[in-house]
């Protein structure tokens, strides 16, 4: 029941994630921020824990991070492990919600995260006399052996340097003239080290990765978004590897916004987000709750020809939940200009895989889940594969019906023979679409209310349907041999 948006103190310890998130538990609208909080030993099934923090006389409780306090250096554990959890406290001064002070905090616990208390001498870091100093994101930094505190500053990412968790040095700013950067202000900073895949002779090895969103506003058509640079870090400042010009987008759906990963999940990087658009997050569809969040991903960096780019994967664990009955689907050649149903009956929940390889030219329409409420237009070229997602929907209240409706470029991947993945739940619809080494990702917010089709709409051109395409589920799927019924 009521509202959920960021995840917030995403942290593994002694075999549990916990992911916090921001929670208002009165009403189904964006209001006065508490964390929740709910945990899983296997990222899928979740159970949900009383609430980690509630607004005080200091103010609410905005977004932020977890980490473990390994070997009790803030000196709160008695020299045992404990998790620690630093948030923004957002104070409003007067009558006006727009006249407000944030500084960062710490809350503490000592019993696995089921019981929390606030640190003593908060703030740690007290508001720096202007509005915007959010989203603490703090990780250890291994070659300077010290901590590090991203924080979103206006239209820059600040970062801060610890030896003890409790008191922090100002190291350095990023963000002017890099990425994007519209009416609203920058947020939700994520910090992270990766192998790159593909590295070749004198190509680095590893490199870090700073994700940003970014919030929607009249400036800004497509509302909140998520998008990341990659380059490096010292422990103090953060180079871009790319042309500051570069926008290099995380998620190219509506729908990917607040991004989190886990810290202390030892040689894996796994992340979350809120699937929802600032937009029309508060006028959405509701029965008694509004608010979800993405299936965990498994991030790595990959070398392309474009640069050194970030690559996603569901994560391995909901492959395992699906439990899934799997049908496969027939290949087929050639698939001229018409229309061919390749599913009648696709579960509310399932995961499909189509591979296809397009003639140059050639323009494709794929339904995955809803007919023609999404789809998902492929575009080739001589040698690549330009991507549009179109959705429609509308619930009678302008504020949603304005801004949910879309039809937009979804970038494009550098191959004519691409792979289509796609998760479809009871309110979402993920997808990857795979090249030969670039990828991209949409994930859209979707209603369903029954079970839909996969379909496949030749426009121009022609398609093969290759090898490896199928459906599954934990339901039985049915399933007919591909058939046209042409129109031209």
């Amino acid at each position: 029941m009521g509202w959920m948006n960021d995840p917030n103190g995403l942290v593994y310890f002694e075999g549990e994630y916990h992911l916090f998130y921001q929670y208002h538990p009165h009403d189904t609208v964006w209001g006065p921020m508490h964390w929740g909080h709910a945990v899983s030993t296997d990222l899928c099934r979740w159970e949900h824990l009383p609430i980690t923090l509630a607004p005080d006389a200091q103010g609410a409780c905005f977004s932020g991070s977890a980490i473990v306090d390994e070997h009790d250096v803030t000196g709160l554990f008695d020299g045992q492990p404990g998790l620690l959890a630093f948030y923004t406290c957002h104070r409003v001064l007067s009558d006006d919600p727009e006249d407000y002070e944030q500084s960062q905090c710490l809350a503490y616990s000592r019993d696995k995260g089921r019981t929390w208390q606030r640190y003593a001498s908060n703030p740690v870091l007290p508001a720096p006399g202007f509005k915007d100093f959010r989203d603490p994101k703090v990780v250890w930094h291994a070659a300077t052996q010290r901590w590090v505190m991203a924080l979103a500053c206006g239209q820059e990412i600040h970062f801060y340097t610890s030896e003890n968790l409790l008191h922090w040095q100002f190291a350095s700013a990023f963000g002017e003239g890099h990425g994007a950067h519209t009416q609203h202000p920058w947020e939700c900073p994520d910090l992270f080290e990766l192998p790159v895949e593909g590295a070749k002779n004198g190509q680095a090895t590893s490199r870090w990765v700073l994700i940003v969103g970014i919030g929607a506003t009249p400036d800004n058509a497509f509302g909140s978004f998520t998008h990341y640079f990659v380059g490096e870090f010292d422990g103090q400042r953060f180079t871009n590897d790319h042309s500051p010009d570069d926008v290099m987008m995380m998620d190219e759906g509506r729908d990917f916004y607040a991004v989190q990963s886990w810290s202390n999940t030892s040689g894996r990087r796994l992340a979350v987000a809120w699937l929802n658009n600032w937009q029309y997050a508060n006028h959405t569809p509701e029965a008694g709750w509004r608010g979800m969040m993405s299936l965990p991903r498994e991030l790595t960096l990959r070398a392309t020809s474009s640069g050194i780019q970030l690559c996603q994967r569901i994560a391995r664990e909901c492959h395992e939940a699906l439990t899934a009955v799997s049908q496969s689907i027939p290949p087929q050649a050639i698939l001229g200009v018409g229309q061919y149903s390749v599913l009648t009956s696709l579960p509310l929940v399932s995961r499909g895989v189509l591979a296809l390889t397009l003639t140059a030219g050639s323009r494709v329409a794929l339904s995955l889940q809803q007919g023609d409420h999404q789809q998902l237009t492929l575009e080739a070229g001589e040698e690549d594969v330009a991507l549009r997602y179109t959705r429609n929907g509308v619930n009678g209240q302008a504020a949603f019906d304005d801004h949910f409706t879309c039809d937009h470029a979804a970038g494009s991947v550098d191959s004519l023979t691409v792979t289509i993945e796609w998760w479809c739940d009871h309110g979402s619809l993920e997808i990857l679409v795979n090249g030969a080494t670039q990828q991209r990702a949409i994930s859209q917010v979707s209603f369903t209310q029954a079970k839909g089709s996969v379909d496949v709409s030749v426009l121009e051109g022609s398609v093969s349907l290759l090898e490896g395409s199928v459906v599954s589920s934990k339901e039985a799927v049915a399933q007919e041999k591909v058939a046209s019924s042409c129109t031209n």
